[in-house]
């Protein structure tokens, strides 16, 4: 009997692919050998209960089953819950594998690619599925993380766009398995349907191996053992070598999430570098399972004891005064509760546009200017954040800077600026001035 596949927004057909119609059907996904996932169908409004109920059924799929879950590769989406809140869609794996599927959701970036490949040697059960495949698959995302690291983690890199950064990979969970592939395009239902059949076949079949007699063990063969203090000395090394070669490239990696700041929108994206900015510059800042409130962001300067809350957001365009009346909000029931706080609205304006064009230096409306300087608000620019952090890079350990940027920020009422958006792409020259920060005025 072939092994069975459920399939949720997958545009599949084959003898033993069954759709799944609903999120919240009766029909268990551990009750398949397989799960196919397209991201995009949970982009609506999730029963927690329902989510959780997934989640579950998903772990004993792979953990219990050593089952096979393929994920289309999308940018990052986001689904409403009904309790309110906005979640990761790829929060529907947590229970897989709960460490390589937060590396996934915290390194994945939207970006189209044109020009990719697949990645020698030969392994995985992903690689001949995108083998067949081919170009009718286009990469719309892909997973901003080295690809040294991700093999000291165990994450199997399938193909790469060409700057080098995975758009196919998996990785096991427990006996089972999680798979990510590009976007079909220009694909039958047919020949996508037959290219999963296999896919799940081969993650089933494995390797044709024929197990050793014990016996075996105590027959020699001349100069077979010859090298073996050679081989224990290199696979130390390598040991080495790999566990190096994941620090450095997990710290580069870190370094340049900070970029993120620049394109990046939402709560699985735009928010945790936001606040990881913030903390470079010497804030203490909470995450938000730590304070009670609705607010993005909220930071403390412990050097004065000054604090903040703040609202982030990304959008195509300019910045308008709605994110300011929630901010205000937020504000005056700190205020009520006896707690004297700063709004600050963290927002990438034209976050789409390049860093040197003329609109990514005004962000925000005239009115959203005017209505901050009324409510004693700071406008801060994530571009310009990202020059801010850059300068700290830069002077490591200067603690005088660090100060003069939280008092710049906490004090100025209007927009905040560093020295220009300029500052963020211009490559440090020798002799270069200490930079500077400007508002439109200060309190």
């Amino acid at each position: 009997m072939g092994r069975r596949i459920l399939s949720f927004g997958v545009a599949a057909t084959h003898g033993r692919i069954t759709a799944l119609s609903a999120f919240g059907d009766v029909v268990s996904m551990s009750d398949f050998d397989a799960f196919v996932f397209e991201p995009h169908v949970l982009r609506t409004v999730v029963n927690l209960e329902v989510l959780s109920r997934r989640q579950a059924e998903i772990r004993d799929l792979v953990q219990r089953k050593g089952g096979l879950l393929l994920c289309i590769l999308r940018p990052p989406c986001q689904m409403q819950t009904n309790a309110g809140g906005v979640q990761d869609v790829l929060n529907l794996f947590d229970l897989a594998n709960p460490q390589l599927v937060a590396i996934v959701k915290s390194g994945l970036r939207m970006g189209t690619a044109t020009k990719w490949g697949l990645v020698g040697p030969r392994k995985g059960v992903t690689f001949g599925c995108v083998q067949s495949l081919g170009n009718r698959l286009r990469p719309e995302a892909f997973l901003e993380s080295e690809r040294g690291f991700l093999e000291g983690v165990g994450v199997l890199t399938v193909a790469e766009n060409s700057a080098g950064w995975p758009v196919s990979f998996e990785f096991a969970c427990g006996p089972g398995r999680l798979c990510f592939v590009p976007v079909p395009v220009d694909v039958t239902d047919g020949q996508l349907g037959a290219a999963i059949a296999r896919m799940v076949e081969a993650h089933f079949g494995g390797s044709v191996e024929v197990e050793l007699p014990e016996w075996v063990a105590g027959v020699s063969v001349p100069g077979a053992a010859a090298n073996d203090a050679r081989i224990a000395e290199l696979e130390k090394q390598k040991e080495e070598v790999a566990a190096e070669l994941a620090r450095l490239s997990e710290e580069k990696s870190q370094l340049l999430n900070f970029r993120a700041l620049l394109f990046g929108y939402g709560k699985s994206l735009l928010e945790p570098v936001v606040r990881q900015s913030l903390r470079e510059l010497g804030f203490k800042v909470l995450e938000p399972e730590e304070y009670d409130g609705e607010w993005d962001v909220d930071l403390t300067d412990e050097g004065t004891g000054a604090s903040a809350v703040g609202e982030v957001e990304g959008s195509e365009g300019a910045i308008n005064v709605d994110k300011l009346r929630q901010l205000l909000e937020y504000v005056e029931a700190e205020e009520n509760a006896g707690r004297k706080r700063k709004g600050i609205l963290i927002w990438n304006g034209y976050r789409l546009k390049g860093l040197v064009e003329p609109v990514r230096q005004a962000p925000f409306t005239e009115m959203a200017v005017k209505r901050a300087r009324g409510f004693e608000y700071c406008l801060l620019p994530t571009s310009d954040l990202f020059a801010a952090v850059c300068a700290v890079l830069e002077r490591s350990g200067d603690e005088a800077l660090k100060s003069h940027l939280r008092g710049s920020i906490l004090s100025t009422v209007g927009s905040w600026r560093f020295g220009g958006l300029s500052q963020a792409v211009r490559v440090k020259e020798e002799g270069e001035q200490e930079p500077g920060t400007k508002g439109d005025e200060k309190k």
